[in-house]
Parts: C-alpha cells; structure tokens; sequence
C-alpha cells in the first residue's frame, strides 16, 4: 500500500498555478463588468442567482456558456431581439479568452 502518490503534473501546478490563476482573473474582470453591466440592475433584481455567478465564475467558459442565460433573463424584460443583440456585443471582449471558433460561431449569418 501507497501511503503517498506523488504526481509531476500535480507538483508542477501546485507551483504554477496560483500565478497562472491570478493573472487569468486579472483576464476575466472586464469581461465579468460588462456582462454584470449588460444585466444591469432590473436583471440583477429578476435573477440575483445569475449576478452572483457572474461574479464568481472561475473562467472564461463559463462565463462564455452563461450568455445563454443573460439572453434568457433580458429577453424577459427587452424582448429577445435586443437581448441577443446586447449579449453579442459581449464578444469582443472574449477575443484571447476562448477559441476564436466559439466566438465566430456565436455571431449572427444574415441570409
């Protein structure tokens, strides 16, 4: 029996990440600002669960997958066109933060 398993890859991010961490957070606070200020404080009001995980969700894909429910919530008050138009506004400042093909796909094809 193993009393101790010790593993490179968790050393190595034991070392790295809490740098790696607070740089990514760094990362994420404008884009966390603009969806809490797209959600404003009539959303914050209808949906205070969603304003709290806005502020601490952990990452970018999160945050990323959460734009389903900001466009959920402001629909409710704005009406679905502008919500998804509001919430698509949100994309550049994901650029660097997820795969440029999310961000493509996420973007309106006018026929």
């Amino acid at each position: 029996m193993r009393w101790f398993k010790p593993s490179l890859r968790n050393s190595i991010s034991a070392l790295i990440g809490p740098h790696a961490r607070a740089d990514e957070e760094d990362a994420l606070e404008p884009v966390r600002r603009a969806m809490l200020d797209v959600l404003g404080d009539e959303g914050a009001r209808m949906n205070p669960a969603l304003k709290r995980r806005l502020k601490f969700m952990h990452d970018a894909h999160s945050l990323w997958y959460a734009r389903a429910e900001l466009v959920a919530v402001l629909s409710q008050i704005h009406g679905e066109a502008l919500a998804v138009h509001r919430v698509q506004s949100l994309s550049p400042t994901f650029q660097g933060l997820v795969p440029k093909s999310l961000i493509d796909a996420s973007r309106i094809r006018r026929i």
